[in-house]
């Protein structure tokens, strides 16, 4: 049973499955599970965005639960109906979870052994590879859907940490953020997120984001963010010529975006 409830229908019958199931795997192991990400601000979009979570363990994973775990994937993502006792439930959003499966110790920077479910692929961890605003916002801004609270774990960052982060991400964009595909939308959406956090304190969604900075960001760049927006709520209109040119030539937006998430931090350390 959920710690707690959603008006979502379908997200509500998606995560209790969910912890049913990972209850029935993981058993004496299993610590806790939280929710975090859209699904939390009612930004969750099908067929575009992810269902994130965290598992948290008390023991390593064995190599039989790492098998069962990723069976339990491949039937979440290779079917479109979920069983129940007395009839079948259309449309869940078990092929949208994503999220790690972690020791406890793992959370503390110790080595051990979980799992990753990954957008393309799963793979085992050794080592925590969440990164630093993921595992801040886990801690500030998630939703306990199983067990006892463990947050206390995960480490608290300097703004020294933020800083650093957040400049990596900035020269990620220059680098990798080539535009034309439809997640290159994600490099403008964060760049939105990340600003408005390190501005205001406040922990956006994608969404959410993207009228933040509709309303407050002054560089060209922002004017994308109303199509980003669509785009994510309505991925099928990436096939759309008027969408797919806008696409191709994302490029200078994605550029000017780093260099506006650089001159936030400048601002910052300036006053």
């Amino acid at each position: 049973m959920l710690t707690q409830s959603f008006e979502d229908e379908i997200l509500e019958r998606t995560l209790s499955i969910f912890v049913d199931d990972i209850r029935a795997i993981l058993d004496r192991k299993l610590r806790s599970i939280y929710l975090y990400g859209s699904a939390i601000h009612n930004d969750l979009s099908p067929g575009y965005g992810d269902l994130d979570f965290l598992v948290i363990i008390g023991e390593d994973l064995s190599p039989d639960e790492v098998e069962l775990l990723n069976k339990l994937r491949y039937n979440y993502r290779s079917s479109l109906l979920r069983k129940s006792a007395d009839k079948q439930i259309l449309s869940l959003y078990t092929d949208m979870l994503e999220g790690a499966f972690l020791t406890i110790n793992m959370l503390s920077g110790e080595k051990g052994s979980g799992l990753w479910w990954g957008t393309k692929r799963e793979s085992v961890w050794t080592e925590n590879q969440l990164d630093l605003f993921t595992l801040y916002t886990i801690k500030e801004q998630s939703i306990l859907l199983y067990g006892e609270s463990d947050l206390d774990h995960i480490p608290s960052f300097s703004r020294e940490e933020f800083i650093s982060f957040f400049k990596e991400y900035a020269m990620c964009m220059r680098e990798f953020g080539k535009g034309n595909s439809l997640h290159s939308i994600d490099w403008l959406l964060l760049a939105s997120k990340f600003i408005a956090w390190w501005e205001e304190g406040v922990i956006l969604s994608k969404s959410q984001a993207a009228d933040w900075g509709i309303l407050h960001l002054s560089g060209g760049w922002k004017e994308n963010l109303k199509r980003c927006k669509e785009l994510r709520k309505d991925p099928s209109m990436a096939t759309h010529l008027e969408y797919s040119e806008w696409l191709s030539n994302l490029e200078p937006a994605i550029i000017e975006a780093s260099h506006d998430l650089d001159r936030a931090l400048e601002r910052e350390a300036s006053r």
